[in-house]
């Protein structure tokens, strides 16, 4: 499936990752140092960019979108998922990222919904993320896009699903 579609939203291109988004990939990584400080006890590295896209790239069944603003091609976001995993016919999201200056303002639903229905229309049943205890707004914002608890995966680390 890496000929994946852009998706497309109401404030969002969501594109397929190239090479020469490297450089937006690091500076939406840069442009989110508390998801960063709460999950790795540090910003993000001068690589951390080309080492998510080199990892995405070695894997036929990932795929990494940039998530850029319409009006201002501004790389607003990132969008990682893991497809067939667990499952043949589940995904699993391991990255939805928005610039801080943009959260709040809806883009991370527009991007999740349009995810949603994309894995919909090619037959998904299931979209499915892990999220740490310690971070308690993503916990949140997946509970009020209808994703449920379904396991714990490990202590502090708790799965949710969406069936599609």
């Amino acid at each position: 499936m890496k000929a994946t579609p852009a998706i497309a939203t109401v404030r969002l291109l969501a594109a397929p990752a190239l090479p020469d988004d490297v450089p937006a990939l690091q500076a939406v990584l840069e442009a989110t140092p508390t998801y960063h400080l709460l999950t790795h006890g540090e910003p993000a590295g001068p690589g951390a960019g080309a080492e998510l896209y080199a990892e995405a790239e070695a894997d036929a069944d990932r795929v990494l979108w940039v998530l850029w603003l319409r009006s201002r091609r501004l790389a607003a976001g990132i969008l990682d998922v893991q497809l067939r995993w667990p499952e043949p016919d589940a995904a699993h999201v391991r990255l939805l990222l928005v610039r801080e200056g943009l959260q709040g303002k809806g883009l991370g639903r527009e991007a999740a919904r349009e995810l949603e229905a994309l894995l919909r229309h090619r037959g998904f049943r299931a979209l499915r993320l892990s999220v740490t205890d310690e971070n308690a707004e993503a916990r949140a914002f997946w509970e009020r896009g209808g994703y449920a608890q379904a396991a714990l995966l490990r202590e502090r680390v708790t799965l949710f699903e969406k069936l599609l």
